[in-house]
């Protein structure tokens, strides 16, 4: 259930970003999300329109891109993507990050783990009060 407070707060920041310039309805939002962050794209999805239709802008798009997770092998120096370890079947904890050259487990993570608005598209209410078209 983290993905509802996660949306959430993206959904805070955007609509008050938006309010703050002037802005109306948001169209759309693209997000980067680190595959270590652990977050289900769907729920995140759906908890943002939801969210987003709450607040009156209803038919949200939203685009999710992922970054790649990243180490520091604290014991042999390599510095890249984490391996990925076979036959993980616990669901309640990640997996174990270890180093793809040496198998280390000694290993500081240095990406997979941001989470970032990217851009916002946010229509501009007509300042005659007319709906914009004509």
């Amino acid at each position: 259930m983290h993905e509802y407070s996660i949306a959430s707060q993206i959904w805070q920041n955007v609509s008050h970003k938006a309010r703050e310039a002037g802005g109306g309805r948001v169209k759309s939002i693209s997000l980067e999300i680190g595959v270590l962050n652990l977050l289900a794209d769907e729920q995140v999805t759906f908890w943002v329109r939801a969210l987003a239709e709450r607040d009156g802008s209803p038919d949200l798009q939203l685009k999710i891109s992922h970054l790649p997770g990243r180490v520091h092998c604290n014991d042999c120096g390599e510095q890249g993507e984490p391996a990925s370890p076979g036959g993980v079947t616990d669901h309640i904890l990640p997996p174990p990050v270890l180093c793809r050259a040496c198998g280390s487990a000694n290993v500081k993570l240095t990406g997979g783990r941001e989470l970032r608005v990217v851009s916002a598209e946010v229509e501009v209410p007509n300042p005659s009060g007319g709906d914009g078209t004509g």
